[in-house]
Order: C-alpha cells, then sequence, then structure tokens
C-alpha cells in the first residue's frame, strides 16, 4: 500500500512538471513572437500559459502589455485597410481584436481598449455590410449568381450584431437574387436547375414571406410543366433461359412489384403513363406476337402520348452452390420386389444395403435485366443493365432412387423434404426480385432525369 501512494505522489509530481514545463514553453513562444512585433499572436501563446498555470505572474504581465499593442496595431491596420477602400479588411481587423478579448476572458484578464472603440468598430462594421450589398448587387447585374448569394450572406453573418435593418435587408436580396437565377436558369432550358434553385429561395428564411411562397411556387410549376417526361413501363419479360429456371411467376411478381412499390411514386420531373392503357394499347398492337420490339413500344407511346418507353427484360441468371458439405450416408433397404417396410417387414426379407448423401451449403444467384429506353419513332436512345446478387444457405439430399425407401432419421428427414428445399430457394429468390427491382426503377429514374438539366 506504501509503494502504491509513492507511486501515485510520484505521478503527481511529474503531471505538475509537465504542466508547468508547457506553460514555459508557451510563455518563451509569447516572448519571442512579442519581440517581433508578431502581438496578437504572442497575446495567445500567454493565454494558453496562464491556462495551465495561473501563478505564471510574468504571463499576466506580458500579456497586458501586448495586449494593448496588439489593439493599437490592429486599429491602425483596420484606418489603412479603409482608406485603401477595403472596408471588409478594416471589419477583420475589428474582428481579430473581438476574438482575442474574448481568449483573454477566459484566463480571468480583461483588456480595456480605448474608450470610442465601440463606436469605431461600428461603423467600420456598418461600412463592410454596405459594401458587401453593393458588390452583391452588381453581380447580380452581370449573373454572377453564387457570387452575389455569398456577399448577400456576409452582410449579415460575417459581422458582428448586424441592425435588424441590415439583416432583413441582407436576406430579402439573397431571395431575390435566387428567384432571379431560377428564372435565368428556367428561360435557358434548365428546368430542374431552375426548380431546384426556387426551393432554396423558399428555405433562406425559417418563416417565408407569402409573395415569396407564391412566386416559388408558380415558379416550380412552371419548370414541371417544361421538363417532365413521361414515361411508359413496359411489361418486364424474361429471356427463355431465365424464364426456363425462375418460372415465369417470377416475371409477374417482379413486375407487379415495380408497379406496386416503385412506379407509382416517381420522382420530381418524371411521370409514369397509365400501366392500364398503355398495356391495352399494346395488346391491340401485338396481336399474338411475342415480342415487345422498340418499333411496337414507339407506336405505343404515340397512342398514349409518352415521351419514353421503358423495355425491362430478364436477360441472365447464374446460380451456383457454395461451400458445400456433403455427407455420405447408408440405409437399410427391401430388395427391390420383396415388399413391405418398416413395421411390417418380416424377419426373413431380403434386404440391402444403400448409400445416400445430406448436402448443405450456400446458394448464389446473380441476376442480370437490360432495361432500353425507346422513343415515340421506335429509337433506342439508351441501355443499362440492373443486376441483383443474393444468396443463402440451402440443404437437400441425394439419393439415386426413390427416398420414400428410405427410412430416414429425423436429423435427415429435411434434406429430402421439398418444401423444406423449395421454402429455402424461395426465401432466396424473393430477396433477389426486391433488390433487383430497387436497382431497375433507380437506374431507370437517374436515366430519364439525366436527360433532364
Amino acid at each position: 500500500m506504501a509503494a502504491q501512494r509513492h507511486r501515485v505522489a510520484l505521478l503527481s509530481v511529474l503531471v505538475a512538471v509537465t504542466a508547468c514545463v508547457s506553460a514555459g514553453d508557451r510563455l518563451n513562444e509569447g516572448v519571442a513572437l512579442q519581440s517581433q512585433g508578431r502581438y496578437m499572436e504572442a497575446v495567445y501563446r500567454y493565454a494558453d500559459a496562464l491556462e495551465r498555470d495561473a501563478e505564471l505572474s510574468e504571463a499576466r504581465e506580458r500579456l497586458l502589455a501586448a495586449g494593448d499593442s496588439a489593439i493599437s496595431v490592429a486599429m491602425d491596420e483596420a484606418d489603412e485597410f479603409e482608406r485603401r477602400g477595403d472596408p471588409v479588411g478594416s471589419a477583420e481587423q475589428y474582428r481579430g481584436i473581438d476574438q482575442m478579448l474574448a481568449r483573454v476572458r477566459q484566463v480571468g484578464i480583461r483588456l480595456d481598449p480605448p474608450a470610442d472603440y465601440d463606436t469605431i468598430r461600428r461603423a467600420a462594421f456598418d461600412n463592410a455590410v454596405g459594401w458587401r450589398m453593393l458588390r452583391g448587387s452588381e453581380a447580380v447585374e452581370t449573373g454572377r449568381w453564387e457570387e452575389a448569394r455569398g456577399h448577400f450572406v456576409g452582410a449579415r453573418a460575417d459581422f458582428r450584431l448586424p441592425s435588424r435593418i441590415q439583416v432583413d435587408e441582407a436576406y430579402e436580396a439573397e431571395v431575390r437574387v435566387l428567384l432571379r437565377w431560377a428564372e435565368t436558369e428556367l428561360g435557358d432550358g434548365r428546368p430542374r436547375a431552375a426548380h431546384a434553385i426556387a426551393q432554396e429561395a423558399v428555405e433562406v428564411r425559417s418563416s417565408p414571406a407569402r409573395d415569396v411562397v407564391l412566386e416559388v411556387r408558380d415558379l416550380q410549376a412552371r419548370a414541371l410543366e417544361a421538363g417532365t417526361v413521361v414515361v411508359a413501363m413496359l411489361p418486364v419479360t424474361g429471356a427463355p433461359g431465365v424464364r426456363e429456371f425462375l418460372g415465369a411467376e417470377f416475371d409477374i411478381a417482379l413486375d407487379e412489384d415495380l408497379t406496386r412499390d416503385h412506379w407509382n411514386g416517381p420522382p420530381l420531373f418524371v411521370q409514369v403513363a397509365d400501366p392500364l392503357i398503355l398495356r391495352r394499347e399494346l395488346r391491340g398492337l401485338l396481336r399474338g406476337q411475342l415480342a415487345q420490339t422498340p418499333i411496337v413500344v414507339g407506336r405505343s407511346l404515340d397512342m398514349i402520348g409518352a415521351d419514353l418507353g421503358i423495355l425491362i427484360q430478364l436477360s441472365d441468371i447464374e446460380v451456383v452452390e457454395e461451400d458445400v458439405d456433403s455427407t455420405r450416408r447408408q440405409a437399410i433397404v427391401p430388395l427391390q420386389g420383396a415388399g413391405g417396410r418398416g413395421v411390417n417387414r418380416t424377419a426373413d426379407q431380403a434386404m440391402d444395403t444403400v448409400y445416400y448423401s445430406t448436402i448443405e451449403g450456400t446458394l448464389s444467384y446473380y441476376l442480370e435485366a437490360d432495361i432500353v429506353l425507346v422513343d415515340p419513332s421506335g429509337r433506342e436512345i439508351e441501355r443499362f443493365t440492373a443486376s441483383s446478387r443474393r444468396s443463402g444457405p440451402f440443404r437437400r439430399g441425394q439419393f439415386d432412387g426413390d427416398p420414400a425407401v428410405l427410412e430416414l432419421p429425423e436429423r435427415d428427414a429435411p434434406f429430402f423434404d421439398p418444401d423444406v428445399f423449395a421454402g429455402q430457394v424461395g426465401r432466396i429468390e424473393r430477396e433477389l426480385m426486391e433488390d433487383l427491382a430497387v436497382a431497375i426503377a433507380t437506374g431507370t429514374y437517374d436515366t430519364v432525369l439525366s436527360g433532364v438539366r
């Protein structure tokens, strides 16, 4: 116990020594900076020293002296910026003084600036705000929208305690530049950009004025009218090999999933054509044909007033058993034609030894779909591939014969139960379908929207 107390005491001494050394380092750095005329930086070093050792009197005395010099130098530099026509640079000097005074107060010291400091600083800030507003207005007139917005934001946020009038004027100017910018984008044929910028205008203030809300709504409505693409989603089809493996019901289920969960909630600037009308027109055009060709689809787009048609075909599937563990087992069964099994078997019946295997591992699916965008002339304008990969555990039995003759132990019975295997496969295929639906919908919407600026 005495040894432990000794270690604790030694640790306390080491901590104290380290703190003193650190405070001394900061003091020495401050002295060096002060000797170079870098008074404000020196003040920060002295404050750091006092934060580590509040009893360091030399740091306190030097901080007071360097602080007075820092204020005087910064105010002189502010005057020089003002004379050179840079009111923002002048205001920055006063911001630097304010930050230094706040840091000094954190260590319990107060520096006293000149008596007229607040008045001079307020004038410098007002001049900077006015300069920002003027430069912002000039930028608006030449279409430098982002630069203009930056000036208006800075006018209300960069300088301490602007007046309520200054804040309101800066907010109003920012809203107006955004609305003017949005109108320009719409006039230049970029409705999506116009819609987004108009939305920013209504979000500048937490409670926008009613006239701003109405103006934004009108602008966005015009943008949507100009840029919305009407899209016809064709029924999902499958290549012969894919349909043979998955069954026709997979196509149907995927189509229903897309219609229910994705096509009925398109993003802005996409409108999905009525699927019932589309299917009716297609039935009339196909007249027993099997393929939804781009030419046929183009003709149907004209009939329903759509701008694009989306053809979706499941094109490729790969199914692989991975990490397979196979166990060979034996069973005693009656010889073929001997008759009887289980409790009805007699002692003199001929029996045979057979072998079966229990197999388990991971079943991995990879499914690909080709998506083609067609215009009303039947021309293919874009194509992309969506895919999904899903896997899950599986177990199955393998026996060269009818597994009904096997008297399986309870642990092996599930391997030969078709419902168990179908459930395992069904879960993987459902996840595969849901994931592919998301990939198809996301890719389709992104591709359509890439054509709308």
